[in-house]
């Protein structure tokens, strides 16, 4: 079953707001714990946690649908369920992969039976060799965000905290929200037009590998890919509901410095987005506007930080800021790489520059090595 049979739910706002009202729906009359929205899905999110089949599942709401009292709002098969799932914006697309990380078989590609860089084939070997035709390799499922950020605008209460930042008033001068980071402040300045609709969105990108089996020693790597709307206030911007998976990319080993393959279509709805999505409709002003988002960041460990923007993060030349000047430094018996010289990121008269040996018994910038008085040892040890 294809995600695409079930059509476009996002074009109507009234459309969206009907099938939310059947939602609201209690499962059967008289039922206030669960409404129909509500059981279909623990329904389907029992289905994904134990690997359901689409046939099982259909006869487990065919069978749910005869234990209720009559006149219940249980779907009878998975068609219907997951027509109702897609109109709240819960799709996916399911991509091939070559298994080599090259390419995704997608626009130019879409139709291609072996990659054009390596030359391994689409299709999922057998027993024998044997190819098995129309069973891909591998999968990267994507979550298309664009969607995601029209329903946000769709409802009244989510729609308004979209614009809290712009509401809001630091009182204190300090950084208590990242609109009032210089980043933001840059993005305004350099895009007015961007920084005057309130409604725009400032993202940042979240990713890094994880072990989905709970085991250290298989083999298998699955990263996902996350955004998150630094619009909303801060006690909802970092809430599960409001990070948006956008990409899983699974296979058995990870991607490394080959995510920006993967990262393609996510990449090009997010230059969508920043040049405009018009007919969006806020529910809270009740009008259409033109939606535009800009990503300001990315977080994530240092070795993730390295596959994603394409720095050296190992060897020698490891710091993404010194560069070509790194001061790094091979051990002649352990023969691994030390970085040295971070004493010249200290004030010129901090003390610590006195101290040979914590800094390779080196003294800069003038400064001798005269011994820590008693005073000056009371003072670093209250400032740590």
């Amino acid at each position: 079953m294809d995600d695409n049979d079930f059509g476009d739910f996002g074009s109507d706002p009234y459309e969206f707001a009907n099938v939310i009202g059947d939602g609201d729906q209690p499962v059967y009359p008289g039922c206030r714990k669960y409404t129909k929205l509500s059981a279909l899905v623990k329904l389907y999110n029992l289905k994904a946690k134990h690997g359901m089949s689409d046939v099982c599942f259909t006869e487990l709401l065919i069978l749910q649908g005869d234990l209720l009292p009559e006149g219940n709002t249980i779907p009878t098969s998975m068609y219907e369920a997951k027509k109702t799932l897609c109109a709240l914006g819960l799709s996916y697309e399911k991509m091939h992969a070559c298994p080599n990380d090259c390419i995704l078989y997608r626009k130019e590609y879409e139709d291609s039976t072996n990659c054009p860089t390596c030359g391994i084939s689409r299709w999922k070997e057998g027993k024998d060799s044997i190819l098995k035709e129309g069973v891909p390799a591998k999968v990267v499922w994507y979550f298309p965000p664009i969607p995601r950020f029209k329903r946000m605008f769709q409802s009244h209460e989510t729609a308004k905290s979209l614009t809290w930042h712009a509401a809001r008033k630091s009182i204190d001068g300090q950084m208590s929200h990242p609109a009032d980071s210089p980043s933001w402040k840059l993005l305004d300045d350099k895009w007015p037009e961007f920084g005057n609709e309130p409604r725009n969105l400032r993202l940042a990108l979240l990713s890094d590998g994880f072990n989905p089996h709970s085991s250290l020693s298989s083999r298998y790597s699955c990263w996902p890919v996350i955004l998150v709307t630094y619009n909303l206030p801060p006690w909802l911007c970092m809430k599960r509901k409001f990070m948006m998976l956008t990409l899983l990319i699974s296979g058995p080993k990870q991607p490394g410095n080959d995510i920006d393959v993967y990262l393609e279509p996510l990449i090009d709805d997010l230059k969508s987005l920043w040049v405009g999505i018009r007919g969006v409709y806020d529910a809270h002003n009740g009008e259409y506007f033109t939606l535009r988002a800009a990503l300001m960041w990315t977080i994530n460990d240092f070795p993730a930080y390295g596959n994603l923007s394409g720095c050296v993060v190992k060897g020698y030349k490891a710091c993404p800021i010194c560069g070509d000047d790194t001061p790094s430094h091979r051990l002649k018996n352990g023969h691994k790489i030390c970085y040295i010289g971070h004493r010249k990121w200290l004030p010129i008269n901090h003390p610590y520059r006195r101290q040979r040996a914590a800094f390779n018994g080196k003294p800069e910038y003038g400064i001798p090595p005269e011994p820590l008085t008693g005073e000056e040892v009371l003072h670093m040890v209250e400032k740590w």
